[in-house]
């Protein structure tokens, strides 16, 4: 089972195929959140279908993880 801190970075992925709005809501709630998962985002395999969208940028300039 996965602790408090892990539930939003876990139900963005379960929105990523198909769903990528709410694959967003969940990133920033995990970020608003401060879940320790949001700070691997960016190398999460999961996600990479995610990177081309202009929101993927903005999220990770705003947890400060854009290069």
């Amino acid at each position: 089972m996965n602790g408090p801190e892990e539930i939003t970075i876990t139900e963005a992925s379960t929105h990523v195929r198909g769903e990528v709005d709410a694959a967003f809501e969940w990133l920033t709630r995990s970020y608003d959140q401060r879940d320790a998962g949001t700070a691997l985002m960016k190398s999460e395999l999961f996600l990479r279908s995610l990177h081309g969208d202009p929101r993927w940028e903005t999220l990770l300039r705003k947890i400060g993880l854009a290069d």
